[in-house]
C-alpha cells in the first residue's frame, strides 16, 4: 500500500482515469499528509515511499522552524565548499523556502518536474543543514545532541541522494 500511494501521488495513474488521483488528493486534504507519511515511514531504504517520508520530514522542519532551518542553511553554506548551494544545473541556490515549495508540490501530487532533480535539491538542503548544525555554538551540555542531529540530517541527505540515483536509473519504486 505504501508503494502504491507513493507512486500514485508522484507518477499518477498512468491512464486517463484521474479519479484515483483525485481520491488520493481528497484523502490527503481530509486526513492530512501525516497519515500518509506514517504509512511510508517503515518503507525500504531507497524506495519511493521512503523518499517521500524523508521529504515529509524536511517539510515539517521547514514549516515549523523556517528561520532556524534558514539560519542552519546559511551556516552550512558558509562552512561547505561543495556544489550543494547550486545543484543539478539550476541557477537558483538551494534555500529552505525553495525546497519547501518543491516538497509541497510533490506531496500534493501537483509536481511536474524531474523527481530526481527534486530529490537532489532536498538532499543538498539536508547536507547544508547538517553542516550548519556543526557550525552553531551549542551549549557545552548539548554538544552530543547537536552532533546526533547533524548525523540524522546527513542520513536524510544520503537517503535522498540514493533515491535520486535510483530515479535516474528508473529503479525507484
Amino acid at each position: 500500500m505504501a508503494s502504491d500511494t507513493a507512486s500514485l501521488l508522484v507518477r499518477g495513474t498512468g491512464s486517463d482515469d484521474v479519479e484515483v488521483l483525485k481520491r488520493l488528493r481528497t484523502f490527503v486534504d481530509t486526513e492530512g499528509l501525516d497519515t500518509l507519511a506514517e504509512l511510508w515511514s517503515d518503507s525500504e531504504l531507497g524506495s519511493l515511499p521512503r523518499a517521500l517520508w524523508r521529504l515529509f520530514q524536511i517539510r515539517e522542519k521547514v514549516v515549523h522552524a523556517p528561520d532556524d532551518v534558514g539560519h542552519l542553511v546559511q551556516r552550512g553554506l558558509e562552512s561547505l565548499d561543495t556544489i550543494d548551494p547550486i545543484v543539478v544545473g539550476t541557477q537558483h541556490p538551494v534555500t529552505a523556502q525553495s525546497v519547501q515549495e518543491l516538497i509541497e508540490q510533490i506531496l500534493t501530487g501537483s509536481f511536474t518536474g524531474s523527481l530526481a532533480d527534486a530529490l537532489e535539491r532536498a538532499s543538498s538542503l539536508a547536507r547544508l543543514v547538517a553542516a550548519g548544525l556543526l557550525e552553531v555554538s551549542p551549549d557545552p551540555d548539548d554538544t552530543h545532541s547537536v552532533a546526533l542531529s547533524s548525523l540524522a540530517w546527513s542520513d536524510v541527505a544520503s537517503e535522498l541522494a540514493l533515491s535520486a540515483k535510483r530515479e535516474r536509473s528508473g529503479s525507484l519504486r
